[in-house]
């Protein structure tokens, strides 16, 4: 299996739509997909999705119109299989409420893209990790960093320029690129936690890429500074666009020149090695618990113990008397 066919089995990364890079900086055509009468437009809320039930609140062209906003949606990109334009738009930028659209705002609920990833299903969560990621960067970068000056969106909210004349800096979107890394030893994974996390939830260890570093050297230095452990063979796997707000997870393995461990205290609360029958009896126990499959992590963890017992993590946990679809 390539790179890309692995990383599309990643939550998030299925991405139905074409980004449209040399539509966006025609004026005319960019125009032409705001005016597209069958243009949908995903309403956020900040860093949630609104949803109305337990449908994501996507408002169509006539419901857009009906709301005669002064306001300017984000072009998302065309969907590949019919090229219908997608737009974001945030709740807390627009004027007024939704009144227009005769909808009972009690139906109307904001949720994170956690909860709700599962009632979406992939490709389109994969749109919205696209739109949150999108949406923060517009949330967070108001101002020109060279001269302070507010900035306006540009092509489509792909960029934003500063509105001093004089300036007319271009900021582009900004992701914090993290590396995530599953460690081995022999026939042994090195699992870890931290002491907010949820009660026996283990994981790979992660951590974000610092400035001047190579990936390799950043998945070198977070496992020596989180347990200690020098490593070598060091792998890429595959990368996950990360929503929570703006990471871009990217995935490697590497091996353990042994298995002494030296936890740092401030970030690690427990490290452990464990061999798959190891693992599969702390999960039968209910001591350990893998991440979340929506995560890279599970994924990681899951092509190891595919290798060394022939069985996915997903079929062994469906079995377990405490497992719940929500902790697949």
């Amino acid at each position: 299996m390539d790179h890309l066919s692995r990383s599309l089995l990643n939550t998030y990364t299925a991405q139905p739509l074409d980004r449209v890079a040399h539509l966006r900086k025609d004026p005319a055509k960019l125009a032409q997909q705001y005016e597209h009468p069958q243009a949908l437009f995903l309403v956020l809320d900040g860093h949630n999705v609104v949803m109305l039930g337990d449908e994501p609140l996507q408002l169509n062209q006539a419901q857009w119109q009906s709301l005669k906003l002064d306001h300017t949606p984000s072009l998302l990109g065309l969907r590949l299989s019919d090229n219908i334009p997608v737009f974001k738009v945030n709740i807390r930028e627009l004027p007024g409420d939704l009144a227009a659209l005769d909808i009972d705002p009690s139906l109307l609920e904001s949720h994170s893209l956690r909860e709700v990833t599962l009632k979406l299903g992939m490709e389109t969560a994969a749109i919205y990790s696209y739109a949150l990621i999108l949406n923060h960067w517009h949330i967070t970068t108001r101002h020109c960093t060279r001269c302070g000056t507010l900035l306006r969106q540009g092509e489509g909210g792909s960029i934003q320029k500063c509105a001093n004349g004089n300036c007319e800096h271009i900021e582009f979107p900004r992701i914090n690129p993290a590396v995530i890394m599953r460690v081995t030893c022999g026939n042994k994974i090195l699992l870890a936690r931290q002491a907010t996390w949820p009660e026996h939830r283990y994981s790979v260890l992660a951590g974000f890429v610092e400035i001047g570093e190579t990936l390799e050297s950043a998945v070198q230095r977070e496992v020596f500074e989180e347990v200690g452990v020098q490593i070598e063979n060091i792998c890429y796997h595959s990368s996950q666009p990360w929503p929570f707000p703006n990471s871009l997870m990217l995935g490697y393995s590497a091996e353990a020149k042994d298995t002494t461990l030296d936890l740092e205290d401030d970030d690690i609360d427990q490290a452990l090695w464990l061999s798959a029958e190891e693992l599969r009896e702390q999960m039968i126990a209910g001591t350990v618990m893998p991440p979340p499959n929506l995560s890279i992590s599970y994924r990681l963890i899951d092509d190891w113990f595919q290798a060394e017992s022939g069985e996915t993590l997903e079929t062994f946990q469906s079995n377990l008397p405490w497992h719940s679809p929500a902790e697949k």
